[in-house]
């Protein structure tokens, strides 16, 4: 089953117009015609069952037969601030695979050691959630916003718990399974660029509340520990993707 996209503006009553490529996709290249049944997430939580209506160009009309919120999504709510990479087509796996895994949001972050500390691609970014998003049948649409410093991300993280994850052996370290301990429904997890957070970043973000996270005994590329820690974070049945029962 696959799932298509229109922006909760174009959803009204027990109707809703797909627009633009996503339109074109369905129209011109999967041959969609009226009396189809297709599912269609708005990307704010809610998934429609829909029957095609009317097919033009570019617009692509629909008639609303059932609703359901949350499908596919996690409880908890992990906030990923990657941080910039030198390969930016690392931090574009980054983004896809958080987003399949079910990531809530992402902050592209300046830190020390970012190589390319101007890099401002979001709107790709949000282009590779988007197809993320919809390959995974998820039906919220993460945030890819322009890339912030590490300042200024520390400054925008939640009461929830906090993790910045380091593979220096440094003291008061935690590990994934202690970190899931927390019953915490908010995470904001910083993953560091090539070469890692500094010592005065590590100890500016233990000020702020953070928990050290160490990922173990290997050492992994930045986009590799984001999946990794993304992933197992949300691994068990108690912590991971939950069906929401139909709300309509």
């Amino acid at each position: 089953m696959e799932y298509y996209y229109t922006a909760k503006e174009y959803v009204s009553g027990n109707s809703l117009t797909i627009v633009d490529d996503e339109a074109k996709h369905l129209g011109r290249v999967l041959r969609k015609q009226s009396g189809s049944e297709i599912y269609v997430t708005d990307g704010c939580g809610t998934l429609y069952k829909t029957v095609i209506g009317k097919v033009t160009k570019d617009v692509i009309e629909c008639t609303i037969k059932d609703t359901q919120k949350w499908v596919n999504e996690p409880i908890i709510k992990i906030n990923l601030y990657q941080s910039l990479l030198k390969n930016p087509d690392r931090l574009e796996f980054a983004v896809e695979k958080s987003v399949e895994l079910g990531v809530n949001e992402i902050h592209p972050v300046v830190t020390t050691n970012t190589i390319n500390k101007t890099t401002d691609k979001h709107d790709r970014w949000q282009l590779i959630a988007l197809s993320a998003m919809k390959q995974s049948q998820r039906c919220y649409l993460p945030k890819v916003l322009p890339p912030i410093t590490f300042e200024e991300a520390l400054g925008k993280t939640s009461s929830g718990l906090k993790l910045v994850a380091d593979e220096r052996k440094l003291e008061g370290s935690i590990s994934i399974s202690s970190a899931k301990t927390d019953n915490s429904e908010t995470i904001d997890l910083f993953i560091g660029p090539e070469g890692g957070f500094t010592m005065d970043e590590v100890s500016l973000a233990i000020e702020s509340g953070f928990k050290i996270l160490n990922l173990g005994k290997r050492k992994f590329r930045s986009e590799t520990a984001a999946v990794i820690a993304v992933g197992l974070l949300l691994s068990d049945q108690d912590r991971g993707i939950r069906y929401i029962p139909n709300t309509a």
